[in-house]
Parts: structure tokens; sequence; C-alpha cells
């Protein structure tokens, strides 16, 4: 017959992790992080092609870094993003535009700059802003 484990192990567990998460030196699958940890980009990328990562890292917010998992959008060579207006990071990008993008290990400081609003651009969802991530100095 095979038990299960105990409950209050299960949650130990789950609140153990959860509490690792913001230490982890970036976002922990669906939960926030704090600041990028990774070999910062001093060098700027003007063609993004290379890049293959499933998701990029990104981190707003920089006095006090919050780091968020996300999708990206490669196209003609620049990096774009497209958060839902709902987003708290979305909120941050609009404070301050200045974010840095971990994709492989390395970190590359950017400035967010909107290029369309719900609607404008073709080829991105229709619900969301574009934001494109231009290359700024460390």
């Amino acid at each position: 017959m095979r038990t299960a484990a105990p409950r209050p192990l299960l949650a130990l567990t789950a609140i153990l992790l959860l509490s690792l998460a913001p230490g982890c030196g970036g976002p922990f699958l669906l939960i926030p992080g704090g600041a990028l940890s990774g070999e910062v980009v001093t060098e700027p990328v003007t063609d993004w092609s290379f890049v293959d990562d499933a998701f990029v890292d990104l981190e707003v917010r920089p006095e006090q870094p919050y780091s968020v998992e996300l999708n990206y959008i490669v196209r003609d060579g620049h990096l774009y993003i497209d958060p839902a207006e709902d987003r708290r990071w979305l909120t941050y990008i609009r404070e301050d535009p200045r974010v840095r993008a971990r994709f492989s290990g390395r970190v590359y400081p950017l400035t967010a700059v909107l290029v369309g609003r719900p609607g404008e651009l073709d080829g991105f969802d229709a619900d969301r802003f574009i934001y494109r991530l231009d290359p700024r100095k460390p």
C-alpha cells in the first residue's frame, strides 16, 4: 500500500521553495524574482537574431529589481516584448524604462521604448502594448 506524503511536509517544502526563489538571481518559473545574475554584456547588441532561448528573463525597476520570465519576439533583428495591461512590471517600465534582459546567463542593459499601442502593429497581439528593447550603457 502506497502512502502519500504528510500534508505538513508538502506545505513546508512549497514554502521553502517559494522563499528561496527571490534569491536565485532572477525569476523562478511563474514566481517573480529580484536582480538578475550573470555576465553583464557591455557591448551594445544591434541584431538579436542569435537568441534562441524559449523565454527571456526581464529585470525592471533598477533601484529595487523585480524580474520576470516572459515570451519575446525578434523581428528584423530587434528585440520586442508585449506586456499586457494588467502586469505589474509594465507599470514599472512606464515609471522607468531602464531594464535588463538575460539570455543564456548573459545580462544585457537595455531601454524599453514604446513602439506600439494595442492594435497598432501587425503581427503582434491586438490587445498588447509593444516595447522594443534598445541597447544602453550599463
